[in-house]
């Protein structure tokens, strides 16, 4: 495998390099963070440790020929890791005898959100569905891609891309009837 020149001038420490790459991916990883984890506030958290994380780390890139799909696999695992946490503090906080925040121990949807009724659709999904909309349409990845970072087939991630259109269209059909 051969680094791209990008990862071999992250390796080398090139501060300018850590900023192109920040300009390059920081807005499409925000919005993907943000739609796996319903959290603006989250979402911002997440890409700033991965980017530290990424300088930490620096001289491991000098082997990735494939960064941008380095970086959203990262991603990946960091929204992961946040939602574990998230349900083990709403499972503490029911062992107190508190309310959890939502059926699935979400926080409410980001505020930027317009449609309420899309959010609350999206929140509904499941994980690795709302994972799969978040990296095509917020991250801008190929199916491909998007295998690559899930580690499953395109076949796999293309169906679950579907399923979770027909889900949305549906609880978007529901909410229209019963306004």
């Amino acid at each position: 495998m051969v680094a791209s020149p990008l990862a071999e001038s992250l390796a080398a420490g090139d501060r300018e390099a850590f900023a192109t790459l920040y300009d390059r991916l920081a807005p499409r990883l925000f919005a993907t963070a943000r739609t796996m984890l319903a959290s603006t506030a989250e979402a911002e958290d997440v890409v700033h440790d991965l980017f530290v994380e990424l300088a930490r780390m620096r001289q491991r890139l000098a082997a990735v020929a494939d960064l941008d799909g380095y970086v959203f696999t990262m991603l990946r695992h960091a929204a992961s890791r946040r939602l574990r946490r998230r349900a083990l503090f709403g499972r503490a906080l029911d062992r107190l005898g508190r309310e959890r925040i939502g059926r699935d121990g979400f926080v409410a949807p980001p505020a930027e959100v317009r449609d309420e009724a899309l959010a609350r659709a999206l929140a509904a999904l499941p994980a690795a569905q709302r994972e799969v909309v978040a990296l095509k349409i917020d991250g801008g990845l190929t199916f491909a891609e998007i295998a690559a970072v899930i580690g499953a087939s395109a076949n796999t991630a293309a169906s679950r891309y579907r399923y979770a259109l027909d889900k949305l269209r549906a609880a978007l059909a529901h909410e229209e009837v019963h306004r």
